[in-house]
């Protein structure tokens, strides 16, 4: 009886195996057709050990550079992106592991990422200044890339991007926890083919799995594992007019973050008067009509704001207001 039950033990983790290993070859196969089927539309230029995709359109500088928020790619941005190219260069770019870029290491820090980003710049040869524009995420990399180079930056659009006040919050940070963990699932059933096999059968993204790859899923958990790295001593908000007279454009979502996301609610309206209190030549605005997600919920308005910012830093037009909202 005993030697029944290890045979049917084996015979049951064979089958496993031989089903990891289908699903494994299935990906593979899958992810060498849409390579195939779907080129890169822009170029890939070296940062370091690794190559990432840069995709630029449009004449008039100063450059229009967006950068994601976490987990997302360039191409979401696309139809911004075109019109914005109506008046100006402007650039998407794909961090290390997304679209079209290249994996790297993880454990990264978010200084590692605006080195990645100043390599590519300089790699790709666009010149500075920038008008640097981020969602979510994105806007603590642009805030430190800023920082660390301020003479490269004309002028910040911060598109719903998280305050320290609202993104250190313990609850907040428990949620990224779990957020992890949950990615972490996804990316391993990604590398055995089930969300590919899945897809045929279920909206996928209407669930929040939207990404496809599993390196996406492990760059998205490196980005969320990034905002932990943050030293302590760098987690309080920043001083009132650190921007000095910088050209400053602030949005926030009119519609509050639903189900489990309604924890980041906490403290973001704060955050956000916090954010245009950074500069003296700032200006929020509210997109009453949409949730997180602004520039696909109401992408003309983002366009409207890079318009004016852009106008703004190329001198065509200083009579906008940028003024604190306090």
């Amino acid at each position: 009886m005993y030697k029944v039950r290890q045979y049917k033990l084996m015979a049951a983790l064979l089958a496993v195996l031989i089903l990891l290993l289908v699903g494994y070859v299935y990906e593979r196969i899958g992810a060498a057709r849409d390579a195939d089927a779907d080129p890169a539309p822009g170029r890939l230029i070296l940062a370091g050990d690794h190559r990432l995709h840069v995709f630029c359109e449009g004449d008039a500088g100063p450059t229009v550079v967006i950068e994601q928020g976490a987990g997302e790619l360039s191409r979401f941005w696309r139809p911004v992106q075109d019109k914005v190219a109506e008046f100006a260069r402007v650039c998407t770019y794909d961090r290390a592991g997304y679209g079209w870029s290249e994996r790297t290491r993880d454990g990264r820090t978010i200084e590692d990422r605006i080195d990645d980003l100043h390599l590519l710049l300089q790699g790709a040869k666009i010149p500075a200044p920038y008008i640097l524009v981020a969602h979510s995420y994105g806007g603590l990399l642009i805030r430190a890339y800023q920082q660390k180079y301020p003479g490269e930056v004309a002028g910040m659009v911060l598109v719903d991007t998280p305050e320290e006040s609202s993104i250190f919050d313990p609850e907040v940070l428990d949620f990224y926890a779990k957020a992890r963990i949950m990615n972490r699932v996804a990316g391993s059933a990604a590398q055995f083919g089930l969300l590919r096999l899945l897809r045929h059968w279920l909206p996928l993204d209407q669930y929040g799995l939207w990404l496809k790859k599993p390196e996406e899923y492990a760059a998205l958990c490196d980005d969320l594992n990034s905002i932990e790295r943050i030293p302590q001593v760098q987690r309080g908000s920043k001083a009132a007019g650190s921007l000095g007279s910088l050209p400053l454009i602030v949005m926030t979502h009119g519609i509050a973050f639903p189900g489990p996301f309604a924890v980041l609610e906490k403290n973001w309206s704060e955050g956000q008067r916090r954010l245009v209190a950074l500069s003296s030549r700032a200006e929020l605005i509210v997109a009453n009509n949409s949730n997180h997600m602004i520039q696909q919920d109401e992408p003309g308005l983002v366009v409207q704001a890079i318009r004016k910012m852009h106008a703004f830093s190329h001198g065509a037009d200083r009579s906008g207001s940028f003024t604190a909202v306090q």
